[in-house]
C-alpha cells in the first residue's frame, strides 16, 4: 500500500493467451492490475492509459521521451524480456524512474535457436529441402546442387556477445570438437577465466570463423556493425547467425554479400525493419534460413518470464530493486522516485 492508495501496475501489451495468473498474484500483494493492448498506439494514448501506474510493463510499445515525461507517477518501468531498444532509457533516469528488463528469461531458449540455426545454415537445409521437392517432381536425384557440405569437427566458431546467451551458446557447443573464439570487451577478466576463453578483437573472429553467431544488444555502438566491410572479412564459405536484434545487421549489406559469394548463407530470427517487406530478397534465397523473431519462445520460458515480472513487482511492493536495473545510474539520484525501503521516496 503506497500513500495514497493501492499500488497501480499497468500492462502496456502482451503476448501471454491471458493475463489471470497475474491478476491472481496481484490480488495476493494488494496491487492494483489493468492491461492493455497499445503496441501501436501513440504516445498520447500510452500516456491516457497507464500514465497514473506506478510500475508499468511494457513488451513492444513505444516508450518515447514523450511517453516518458506523462508517466508522472510512474516509478518503475520493466520490460517483457531481454532487449529493450524500444524504451527511452535515459529519459526514464531523467524522470527519476527505474528501468529494468527480464535478462536471463529466454536465455536458455534464445541459445538453443541459435543452435538450431547454425547446423540449418551450415548444412544448407533449406536447399535440401528443395532439392528433395525436385528429386519427388522429377524423379531424378542428383547432390550437385548441394556441393559442397562441411563437417562441424575441427571448424571455427565466432560467438560475437558472450553474456547470458552467448554463454549458453558456448556451453552447448563444447561437444562438437569446433574451436570457439569470443568477442566480447565488456566481459571481466575473471568471468573470461570462469568460462575458459579469451576475448579475440572482432575482425579477427570473422576473419578465422566458419560460423559466426551473434548475441549482443542494440547500441550505438552496435547498430549497422554487420555491414559489407565486416562481411567482406569473413571466409567466402562463412555463414552468419542473427538470434539477437534485426539493426545489428545492415540487410542490404547482407543481401549484396549473399548475391556476390562474399559469405556462403545467413541464418536469421530478427530483422532490420520488423516485419520484414513481403519482397524482401533474403525470402527467395537458398542459401538464408529465416524464422518469424520466435527465439525467444518456448512454454517454459513463458512461465519463467512471468514468474519473474511478479517477483520484480513483489520486490518494488517490498521496497528493493528488480534484479536487473539497467539505469544504475537514477539510484543516487535526487529526483528517484523508486521507493526504497528504509525512507525511499512514496506516492504522492
Amino acid at each position: 500500500m503506497s500513500e495514497s492508495g493501492p499500488i497501480v501496475f499497468k500492462v502496456t501489451d502482451y503476448i501471454e493467451r491471458d493475463l489471470a495468473w497475474e491478476e491472481k498474484e496481484c490480488r495476493k500483494l494488494g496491487v492494483r492490475f489493468s492491461y492493455y493492448q497499445l503496441k501501436d498506439a501513440p504516445a498520447a494514448e500510452i500516456v491516457r492509459q497507464v500514465g497514473d501506474a506506478d510500475i508499468v510493463l511494457v513488451n513492444m510499445a513505444g516508450i518515447t521521451a514523450d511517453v516518458v515525461a506523462g508517466l508522472t507517477r510512474t516509478r518503475l518501468i520493466l520490460r517483457h524480456g531481454i532487449g529493450y531498444d524500444n524504451v527511452d532509457v535515459p529519459a526514464c533516469s531523467r524522470n527519476g524512474i527505474v528501468f529494468a528488463n527480464e535478462a536471463t528469461a529466454s536465455s536458455e531458449d534464445v541459445a538453443e535457436h541459435a543452435v538450431m540455426l547454425m547446423f540449418e545454415a551450415y548444412k544448407k537445409k533449406r536447399l535440401q529441402d528443395v532439392i528433395l521437392r525436385d528429386w519427388i517432381r522429377t524423379g531424378l536425384w542428383s547432390s550437385k546442387r548441394i556441393h559442397p557440405i562441411y563437417r562441424l569437427l575441427g571448424k571455427t566458431l565466432g560467438i560475437v556477445g558472450c553474456g547470458n546467451i552467448g554463454a549458453r551458446v558456448l556451453g552447448k557447443v563444447r561437444g562438437l570438437g569446433m574451436t570457439v573464439l569470443v568477442c566480447d570487451p565488456y566481459l571481466p577478466p575473471e568471468r573470461l577465466a570462469e568460462l575458459g576463453v579469451a576475448n579475440t578483437p572482432l575482425d579477427e573472429v570473422l576473419r578465422r570463423s566458419d560460423i559466426v553467431t551473434i548475441h549482443v544488444p542494440v547500441t550505438a555502438e552496435t547498430r549497422g556493425l554487420f555491414d559489407f566491410a565486416k562481411f567482406s572479412l569473413m571466409k567466402p564459405s562463412a555463414v552468419v547467425v542473427n538470434t539477437a536484434r534485426g539493426p545489428i545487421i545492415r540487410t542490404a549489406d547482407l543481401i549484396r554479400a549473399l548475391k556476390e559469394g562474399v559469405i556462403a548463407g545467413a541464418a536469421l530470427d530478427v530483422f532490420e525493419e520488423e516485419p520484414p517487406k513481403p519482397k524482401l530478397a533474403l525470402f527467395k534465397m537458398k542459401n538464408v534460413i529465416l524464422s518469424p523473431h520466435v527465439a525467444w519462445y518456448s512454454e517454459e520460458g513463458g512461465i519463467d518470464i512471468r514468474r519473474m515480472i511478479m517477483a520484480d513487482v513483489r520486490a518494488f511492493v517490498e521496497g528493493r530493486l528488480p534484479r536487473f536495473v539497467i539505469n544504475r545510474d537514477v539510484l543516487g539520484a535526487p529526483g528517484l522516485r523508486y521507493p526504497l525501503e528504509g525512507g525511499g521516496p512514496g506516492r504522492g
